[in-house]
């Protein structure tokens, strides 16, 4: 390519200037001998060229193999090196014709200082000390890149992105969890205690089938959960993990904020002991009411299938709530007063809780709603001698109110 033959060590020694000299006509120099001798030539750490410079076998970039790496050329995206485990992983996808395409970067350190990488064009591989050399590309490389690469939980990667056994999707395994993708449900994370469960079921052939969602922080609790296509699990310190297969969907209308607990605490505690029952609980949508003549709403007796004329009137306000969702109003108190009242007009199920109730009056509301009644029992949910004097949170579901809620008609299938 050059019409003129250059000693690289004597340029080196000089110290030229390679994008000036580059430049200069009528010498030209392939970018690949440029990058050898940016690397320090002979003498540096590639070594000599073990073969010339030829074309590559796709027939559009060209490459040299040296004593200890290569150096590829794409005319859109230069020359970079290879070598080591990430050449010796990249040659066995194919090289070039592989799924990755050519090099976009040089080998480089990882930020978290462990590890080294090569980007491609349509991927990368990782490497580290105690995982070897993986690729990872495509819907997974993105998710693995939106948490954070190397320096997320998932740390590096132990496989190439692989087939799952079902023939639909596919993943990689990583250190600290996986990325499951298939068409219909994208790329998801899963890790952890619920990944180890969902393995023991059986992966994407269980009855959950692929993760929907990437696991989350439920409410601002303790508890994490990873949605599945067929139901979700979930997790807590005090519960472990309970597969859960039906939702309940509630909407939150607030004539006055809560004063004790929060409205995440208590959705977090009314996750906490549904999922007992296998209830994922959605909170929906809230909505603030201006309504100060109902603020301090007449309950009457407070009995199912009774309702006083202004709890008809509060529970008219369904602002996108669908048939078989439900609402929760926050109001001041009651009359007479109580933490919480769960008799509703027909066909507009819903409950109201006090500003200060308890932490566990919202779950305790919705069981009433959802068909269960009230026990003389403090180790129970639904005990008749209030929530506050609960004696060993979370509360206690029976199997037969576990069940009964799983079969109200306001429980919806996942």
């Amino acid at each position: 390519m050059s019409k003129f033959r250059i000693n690289p060590d004597l340029v080196l020694k000089e110290k030229v200037n390679w994008e000036v000299l580059q430049k200069l006509r009528p010498v030209q120099i392939h970018p690949i001998t440029v990058k050898h001798w940016s690397l320090g030539g002979n003498s540096g750490w590639m070594g000599t060229s073990t073969t010339t410079i030829r074309t590559c076998p796709d027939g559009v970039g060209q490459f040299q193999h040296f004593v200890h790496g290569s150096i590829y050329y794409h005319p859109s995206h230069g020359a970079h090196e290879v070598h080591g485990s990430i050449k010796a992983r990249w040659k066995s996808l194919g090289w070039e014709r592989s799924v990755l395409g050519y090099p976009i970067t040089d080998e480089t350190k990882t930020p978290d200082g462990i590890g080294r990488f090569n980007h491609f064009q349509r991927g990368s591989i990782y490497w580290s000390p105690s995982s070897g050399a993986w690729e990872v590309h495509g819907a997974i490389r993105s998710k693995y890149s939106s948490l954070g690469w190397e320096r997320s939980f998932l740390r590096y990667p132990l496989t190439n992105e692989t087939t799952t056994p079902d023939g639909i999707g596919r993943f990689n395994h990583f250190q600290g969890g996986s990325i499951y993708w298939t068409p219909s449900t994208g790329a998801h994370e899963v890790h952890g205690a619920i990944r180890a469960h969902w393995k023991s079921l059986g992966w994407e052939r269980s009855s959950l089938g692929y993760p929907t969602s990437d696991e989350r922080v439920v409410f601002g609790g303790d508890g994490r959960i990873s949605d599945f296509q067929g139901g979700s699990i979930y997790w807590s310190p005090t519960l472990g993990t309970r597969v859960l297969t039906e939702k309940v969907k509630i909407h939150v209308k607030i004539l006055t904020n809560p004063t004790g607990f929060t409205l995440n605490e208590q959705f977090a505690a009314m996750q906490e002991v549904f999922a007992v029952a296998g209830i994922r609980v959605d909170w929906v949508t809230t909505e603030n009411l201006s309504l100060p003549t109902l603020n301090d709403v007449d309950v009457g007796g407070c009995t199912m299938g009774s309702v006083s004329s202004e709890q008809t009137s509060l529970f008219s306000n369904r602002n996108f709530v669908g048939n078989k969702e439900m609402v929760v109003y926050y109001v001041r108190s009651t009359v007479p007063a109580y933490n919480g009242c769960a008799s509703h007009p027909s066909n507009r199920p819903g409950c109201v809780v006090v500003r200060n109730s308890s932490r566990w009056t919202l779950a305790h509301e919705f069981g009433h709603i959802l068909g269960i009644h009230h026990v003389n029992n403090n180790d129970r949910l639904m005990t008749g001698n209030g929530t506050f004097n609960i004696t060993n949170p979370p509360p206690n579901l029976t199997n037969t109110e576990s069940r009964k809620l799983r079969n109200s008609s306001l429980s919806i299938k996942l």
